[in-house]
């Protein structure tokens, strides 16, 4: 469905954290504190100064009646729990987006709130100081349930204080939260008092450092590959091309060394995922899409969330559930096209070189991730909690019907990333870039540019964490799904393809569709690859077989295109479909797709036939020279694997020539039924005879070579 990455990634749906976006609250909280000017800026005081007496009974009795005890002693912090590797650059934002020390200044807000009750009377105490501790205890949790969050990932190119860093806050803050609970016991002791200034002061110096580590030097950040250092894949395999083709290429790769990719996925993603689930094609390209995210830690938290809110609803309505998911994956046409615009707009920002035009390409990306992404993704989340959002809603409603639901932390995460304000004077186009203030003004407000953006990209990367937490929640509950009867889209048929594409070992850098015309733009075409855009070109029709016509257009300009339609397809599938099981169908049933192609490039029929001889020949040549020294030696088994070869060869031939026309098509028949007495009559011959046999191939390749391959140039002919 939906891109994860820069350049995005597509993926499909079928395919914690309890944090709270606690915005308002703070703001009614700093609206009370205006009143009370020393408390504004958190700093608490060396000594207590004059306490109520009655205040100094009235504390521990409210404690003693709310049963809170105080939090555990220490967070353990071990760097042995962080195993989601991420580069430096992801780094940053995971401590960005963690915003640990505005989660610490609010339990010094709420610690001065609760030092302003030591001269009220012991009626005020025990209306006010319950609902504070029960503030208190939840921004611990809250603080100490993000530093775990954050202890997962293992930056590159860290030292070990700054990986520390969310952990000794989080124990920081547990201790300042510890010693208040002990200094309200003890009646406002000054001595239990000075520890919790103590550990305040020391949650705050540690937060003042964490925020100089989250900000971006992009100038210090090391040049470094996001593929390798989190999938263990070099760049040059998966990032050209757009992330709508990413399948494609991630299968590529990882048949390569698949056992090494599952082991790293699997390592990466012990927090998602159970040891005994398999790693299907469609697990495997959401856990690697997430591994690249851009913005790990909200993606991770969005996956997690998801994964468990649809679990928990297939548990307990399955059908219901199958059904609002399989909605969504109706959707994904517009999910697709949206995902092309975000791209472009996103492209469009890197590429201005003026802030103006700057301004209006972010707020294009913003636009079209809360009206798309966010919009989409908080319909399904409602539908799964019984809810409703009425089509068209205003994203202003779209957030109030997600801020209702108190209990639901997906629904405040997806709520925290709808600025109303900045959508209407979007929607309004009032908005402009200031060029004398170099500011962007949003209904005449000044805005942070780079906010702007980073709101559009924190939005995207929830989203699509929410998609890859539905994948994680079908696979893990494989046996609740209820599958409908099917009637996939064209973007489940593109998939259905780059898979194949994939499982091919063939790259695709991006898949367009015209009609009944499917182009896939590939690497260039080398006499070394021919042979792979075949078999992905055959594996490609079977996955789609409504394909009229397939182009494989090639990168560098002024390359052909290699072009098959249904006939050249249907020829070399049926050469190929007794084979799949059994051996690769390639060289054999590539003769008819390469006839059907230079047909297609307009290369005469003479041409056409005599590419497919030379390669014909060249084949049955090839195999009878390896196999010569067992030949020799009198092996019946090697005798047999000539013979059955060149058969197939004949089969394929043959099914080249019904391609053509006239002498070129006689041609081929012949040398095919030349082929196929060979094969005939060799079989009561002994294996040492076959050395010398097969004469008329060694004619044919002499004639017939070099063969012509319109999408090759010359220097690849020649093996340059």
């Amino acid at each position: 469905m939906d891109p994860i990455h820069t350049n995005g990634v597509l993926h499909t749906s079928i395919v914690g954290y309890a944090g709270t976006d606690r915005r308002e609250e703070n703001n009614t909280l700093r609206d009370g504190l205006r009143c009370h000017p020393v408390l504004v800026d958190v700093s608490l005081p060396d000594q207590l100064g004059a306490v109520d007496q009655e205040s100094c009974s009235a504390a521990p009795a409210v404690i003693r009646k709310l049963d809170l005890s105080p939090p555990p002693a220490l967070i353990t912090g071990q760097q042995d729990v962080a195993f989601v590797p991420v580069t430096r650059a992801q780094w940053k934002s995971v401590l960005r987006d963690a915003d640990l020390p505005r989660l610490q200044r609010e339990t010094d807000e709420t610690v001065a709130e609760i030092l302003r009750l030591r001269t009220a009377s012991g009626r005020i105490v025990g209306k006010e100081l319950p609902e504070l501790l029960r503030r208190l205890c939840a921004s611990v949790v809250t603080v100490g349930t993000v530093a775990e969050e954050v202890s997962r990932f293992s930056p590159s190119r860290t030292s070990a204080a700054e990986r520390r860093l969310a952990t000794d806050l989080a124990n920081a803050n547990r201790d300042e939260v510890r010693t208040l609970f002990a200094c309200l016991e003890q009646g406002w002791s000054e001595f239990a008092w000075s520890e919790v200034r103590r550990h305040a002061l020391a949650a705050q110096a540690t937060g003042r450092t964490l925020e100089a580590a989250a900000k971006v030097d992009h100038a210090s950040l090391p040049d470094e590959d996001v593929y390798q250092r989190t999938l263990g894949m070099p760049a040059e395999q998966l990032r050209p091309g757009s992330g709508v083709a990413s399948r494609a290429r991630l299968l590529a790769a990882w048949a390569q060394a698949p056992s090494a990719l599952d082991r790293r996925l699997r390592r990466s993603m012990r927090h998602l995922v159970d040891d005994s689930l398999p790693l299907t094609v469609k697990l495997l390209h959401h856990l690697a899409a997430l591994a690249l995210s851009d913005r790990p830690l909200v993606a991770h938290r969005a996956a997690f969330l998801a994964r468990d809110l649809v679990t928990s609803h297939l548990k307990a309505e399955p059908e219901l559930t199958c059904s609002v998911i399989a909605r969504h994956v109706d959707r994904e046409p517009e999910m697709l096209s949206s995902h092309r615009g975000q791209v472009a707009y996103r492209d469009a920002y890197n590429r201005e070189e003026h802030q103006e035009e700057k301004a209006r390409a972010a707020m294009d990306l913003h636009r079209a991730v809360l009206e798309g992404d966010v919009k989409r993704t908080a319909a399904v989340v409602m539908e799964l909690l019984g809810r409703a959002v009425p089509h068209g809603a205003a994203l202003s409603t779209v957030r109030d019907r997600l801020t209702a639901e108190d209990g639901e932390p997906l629904c405040k995460f997806l709520a925290s990333t709808i600025r109303t304000e900045w959508r209407n004077a979007n929607a309004h186009e009032d908005f402009r870039w200031d060029p004398v203030n170099s500011t962007l003004l949003l209904g005449g407000q000044p805005t942070d540019l780079d906010q702007v953006m980073d709101a559009a990209n924190r939005a995207r990367a929830i989203c699509h964490g929410f998609e890859h937490g539905v994948a994680l929640a079908y696979a893990q509950n494989a046996a609740l799904i209820t599958w409908g009867v099917e009637d996939p889209n064209y973007v489940s048929r593109d998939l259905s393809v780059l898979q194949a594409a994939g499982e091919a070992r063939y790259p695709v850098l991006d898949i367009r569709r015209h009609g009944s015309l499917v182009r896939l733009d590939v690497p260039d075409i080398s006499v070394e690859t021919l042979s792979a855009a075949c078999r992905a070109l055959l594996r490609a029709a079977l996955a789609d077989p409504s394909v009229e016509r397939w182009e494989l257009r090639q990168t560098s300009l002024g390359r052909a295109p290699l072009c098959v339609d249904r006939r050249g397809t249907h020829a070399g599938l049926q050469v190929a479909a007794p084979l799949w099981e059994l051996a690769d169908p390639i060289p054999f049933a590539v003769l008819p797709l390469l006839a059907n192609a230079m047909t297609n490039a307009g290369e005469p029929a003479e041409t056409a036939s005599s590419t497919v001889l030379c390669l014909a020949a060249a084949h049955v040549v090839g195999e009878r020279d390896r196999l010569s020294p067992a030949l020799a030696q009198g092996d019946s088994a090697a005798k047999d694997e000539l013979i059955s070869t060149t058969k197939l060869i004949s089969d394929g031939a043959t099914a080249a020539a019904q391609l053509l026309e006239g002498p070129a098509r006689r041609k081929l028949l012949a040398f095919a039924e030349v082929l196929a007495g060979h094969c005939h009559r060799l079989r009561s011959a002994r294996a040492f005879e076959l050395v010398h046999e097969f004469v008329p191939a060694d004619r044919v390749l002499l004639r017939h070579a070099p063969a012509r391959l319109p999408w090759v140039t010359a220097l690849d002919e020649s093996g340059g």
